[in-house]
């Protein structure tokens, strides 16, 4: 009885924490460009989109495209046949070239210290005869280590399970918003490890056994992290016709609220410990202001995980729409290594972690 009454008062004080944090704007953190933005946005002007395949004169896909993704899937095999799994089923169930290429990518920047990998990878340019069905038989079920570190740790088992119990709601939102749910999830995924890592005795006390999601925190309002600030630009925005992030008169009375007292009702919304419908739909109208904004602008930021979740960590007065974004946000440290917010939701997403629960949207 006494173990579960200082669980509970643990959780009270960061509930209580984070919302004399946020009122003290103790929650402002310096921002950081990614070293390997100039990588990301290389990556991302080959392959725009998620559905487009190489094509030959008579309109199939090369041959030697796949051949050469084959092999390429078993290089990671190598050294990381968990994510060799993850790809391969990947591509068997979406065939997509692109999307497979962008996770092979992740992987490469993990082992960009290891030259023996590089050319392994180049080696692939005549591919390989194996398919790509005999790649899922082969790493089925593979076990090792993760090649994204932070995938090894307790906080991402944590992490991973809190998020699953969730699945029903994000989808919700997801389809309510019209926005893939893995893109709701890889901010999610982040703001999570930021709060984890950062709060680790909270971790090891309260999240970790309860295998819950942090729902109020220094940092923050809810799982999602929403700041007060944003939350009323999120919904001033929605009444604004005048603003480049006005997503129309269909989505004007999304947030109304139901009693005279909108702080609290807000602040209430946010914090729910065992409903979190609110905390995904304030993120992700967020996410879809943003890219409204960029699309006005004419560029199109859907399959830009890095991008989109640099935007959400940096907020609207950082949202500047541009040919060549910069990947960053604010640095998280998670063991020794200090990873950009950007980064970490672009790992997410690629990942090909929770593929069941949230599946890639290629078109």
């Amino acid at each position: 009885m006494k173990i579960v009454l200082g669980v509970i008062f643990a959780y009270l004080i960061i509930l209580v924490g984070g919302f004399f944090g946020i009122k003290k704007g103790l929650t402002n953190t310096a921002g950081i460009v990614d070293d390997q933005s100039s990588a990301y946005e290389e990556v991302s002007q080959e392959n725009p989109v998620l559905d487009e395949s190489p094509k030959d004169v008579a309109g199939e896909k090369t041959d030697l495209e796949k051949k050469q993704l084959a092999c390429q899937i078993m290089a990671v095999g190598e050294v990381a046949p968990v994510n060799a799994e993850h790809i391969a089923q990947t591509y068997v169930k979406t065939d997509s070239v692109g999307l497979v290429r962008k996770m092979l990518f992740a992987v490469q920047l993990r082992f960009s210290d290891r030259p023996e990998f590089a050319d392994r990878m180049a080696q692939c340019e005549q591919g390989t005869n194996v398919s790509l069905d005999s790649l899922v038989e082969k790493y089925r079920d593979s076990i090792g280590k993760n090649a994204f570190p932070w995938m090894n740790d307790e906080e991402w088992q944590a992490i991973n399970t809190a998020t699953r119990k969730d699945k029903e709601v994000i989808n919700r939102v997801a389809a309510e918003a019209q926005l893939p749910p893995r893109l709701i999830v890889s901010n999610l995924i982040v703001e999570q490890l930021r709060l984890f890592h950062a709060q680790r005795e909270l971790f090891k006390k309260v999240f970790e056994p309860l295998k819950i999601l942090g729902n109020a925190t220094k940092i923050s309002l809810g799982v999602m992290g929403v700041k007060e600030a944003t939350a009323i630009a999120i919904e001033d925005h929605l009444h604004d016709p005048t603003s480049e992030y006005y997503l129309g008169q269909a989505w004007e009375n999304k947030l109304n609220f139901s009693t005279n007292n909108p702080t609290q009702e807000r602040f209430e919304r946010l914090t729910r410990e065992k409903d979190h419908y609110y905390s995904y739909l304030y993120a992700a109208i967020y996410l879809k202001e943003m890219m409204a904004q960029w699309e006005r602008a004419g560029y199109d930021i859907k399959y830009r995980p890095e991008i989109i979740g640099t935007l959400f960590n940096v907020g609207f007065p950082q949202s500047k729409p541009k040919a060549e974004p910069k990947v960053g946000g604010s640095a998280i440290g998670i063991g020794e290594a200090k990873y950009s917010f950007g980064s970490l939701a672009y790992e997410f997403y690629y990942s090909g972690e929770m593929i069941e629960e949230f599946p890639y949207v290629t078109n």
